[in-house]
């Protein structure tokens, strides 16, 4: 196997290795990589439903089906992420995936199968990488803050549809998911790396602080997060697959395709809920 670095803080390619024949010290070399890069991608891989399970299901216990997100037929687990004519897909946020969790995901496995002739691209970010270029200052602010994630952006969007009553389905499920708080610095739970942890889809606003600090300003932290600086582009093909680190990043998916049919399978892998980081050590 060999890996090429695509940026300087995030995003790998992995070649020489058929993700369908992946013994025990191969997946200790992805893994390793996964752990470095961030989010790791793969060419010319041509998973089954199955073989998409069995790969993500190394990483660590799989997350039940996606409350919105419909799902490959006969496999629950295996969302698909699908652009249909006539449903094109709608606004694009930046977001770290189910923050509106207590425990987000460890990570998630998607694999290209029909692609528009051009764009859909993928954009991932580092959030070790953002946080490490904030000014001390910055750093100070936002220590032992914590902010509120809720869901957002799915109602009225191509996973939304009506229920019997005629209502948004997704509306309908997330009157019963209570919003979430989580440190606005969290600590990677293998590495030990600080990572800030904010996105604009499901980071609604930074809690109050009891010491009555003045609050840091949260577009900011959106604008600087998603700093070109931070990214790694990738250019999906039929038979990719990318595998990315949820603990760590954040990522951005290029709707500038219009109603070309496009669909990806996304596999999630179950994490914990988010520790913060002790400046102090």
């Amino acid at each position: 196997m060999h890996v090429t670095p695509l940026s300087k803080h995030i995003g790998a390619l992995i070649e020489g290795i058929d993700l369908n024949q992946c013994d025990d010290e191969k997946f200790a070399f992805i893994y390793s990589a996964f752990l470095e890069h961030k989010v790791i991608f793969f060419r010319d891989q041509f998973l089954s439903p199955e073989a998409q399970l069995a790969l993500a299901r190394r990483f660590g216990e799989l997350e039940a089906q996606h409350p919105f997100f419909p799902h490959a037929e006969g496999f629950p687990q295996v969302s698909l992420i699908e652009t249909m004519r006539g449903n094109p897909p709608g606004k694009s946020f930046w977001h770290t995936d189910m923050t509106w969790q207590d425990a987000p995901p460890k990570c998630s496995v998607l694999s290209a199968q029909h692609l528009p002739d051009k764009g859909g691209d993928t954009i991932w970010a580092s959030m070790e990488a953002a946080y490490d270029a904030l000014p001390r200052h910055a750093k100070a602010a936002i220590a032992n803050a914590t902010a509120t994630h809720a869901v957002h952006g799915f109602s009225g969007s191509r996973f939304d549809s009506d229920d019997d009553s005629g209502n948004s389905r997704v509306e309908g499920i997330t009157k019963n998911i209570n919003a979430v708080h989580h440190p606005l610095v969290v600590k990677h739970p293998e590495t030990g790396k600080p990572a800030l942890y904010v996105n604009e889809q499901f980071t609604r606003f930074i809690d109050t602080r009891e010491d009555g600090d003045v609050l840091p300003d949260l577009s900011a932290l959106f604008e600087h997060s998603r700093a070109e600086a931070f990214q790694v582009r990738f250019q999906w093909e039929i038979g990719s697959v990318a595998i990315w680190d949820n603990r760590c990043t954040q990522h951005f998916a290029v709707t500038d395709y219009g109603d070309t049919p496009r669909k990806l399978h996304r596999v999630v892998v179950k994490g914990s809920i988010p520790a913060s980081y002790d400046v102090l050590g």
